[in-house]
């Protein structure tokens, strides 16, 4: 039997992840192509916004990057004290940043839509019930092996930019579509080299077969619940099945944007 090996490892793990990717985009492009009013976008506008400061902690999260980077600053910056430490506060930093940019993007159209200041305590009031779900993974799956969860949700983080490849390939003439096409196709930009960094951060090589085995099985739980995530927060259900499906590889892949 032939030898399995990191790459094989890091190929499979890829090409799971490309799975999942595919599924966000196709939750968000079912959507966006069966949306008829500018108000039918307020929901997924919102929770993006929420899931754009929340993610790197600018909405308080537990283990997040900013929490890292403001508890480093309180300690007076001992990572920029080393090479490979200053290249990790740029890179955290930079990410937070675009992140900001990406809620700015997302907050101006809903502002525009609704009328109304995008306000942050009405962005916390929205979670939804896999919201709750996410976290309370979360926090198990870093009980459970703080190494191996941060290596799954490193390489998970951002869904491979699904839902943002599905509105960046929008063809239409609908002024507010082309507006949040081209915010799609901005933030799909920043994500991809964010999921390129990601994956090459998994040093699979330094895994058992049995830690691999785990993270693979965490890598699976986290994206279908990301799957369950999309679909509530553009109004709908995705079924157990379809979920399935796509985790077998019963999907077509995204096709990288020129």
């Amino acid at each position: 039997m032939a030898q399995v090996t990191a790459a094989d490892k890091m190929a499979e793990l890829t090409e799971l992840g490309e799975r999942f990717w595919s599924g966000e985009a196709e939750i968000a492009r079912n959507f966006l192509t069966g949306a008829t009013k500018p108000e039918d976008h307020i929901l997924w506008l919102k929770h993006q916004c929420y899931r754009e400061l929340r993610g790197p902690g600018l909405l308080v999260r537990p283990r997040s990057r900013t929490a890292w980077f403001i508890d480093n600053v309180a300690k007076g910056l001992p990572f920029a004290e080393t090479r490979e430490g200053r290249a990790e506060l740029d890179q955290q930093i930079r990410q937070i940043h675009e992140e900001f940019t990406h809620f700015r993007l997302y907050a101006d159209i809903l502002e525009d839509i609704s009328g109304e200041p995008v306000r942050m305590q009405e962005l916390t009031d929205l979670e939804l019930p896999s919201d709750k779900r996410i976290e309370e993974m979360r926090t198990r799956l870093f009980g459970e092996d703080e190494r191996l969860a941060q290596l799954a949700y490193g390489f998970a983080e951002g869904g491979g930019a699904g839902i943002f490849y599905a509105a960046a390939a929008l063809e239409t003439a609908d002024p507010l579509l082309r507006r949040i096409r081209d915010a799609g196709r901005l933030i799909y930009d920043d994500e991809v080299g964010h999921g390129e960094h990601n994956a090459t951060s998994v040093e699979v090589a330094d895994l058992s077969d049995e830690e691999y085995a785990q993270l693979k099985a965490m890598l699976i739980e986290i994206c279908q619940e990301r799957l369950r995530m999309r679909a509530e927060m553009h109004g709908s259900v995705i079924s157990e099945e379809r979920i399935q499906e796509i985790t077998d590889g019963k999907i077509e892949p995204l096709v990288p944007l020129a």
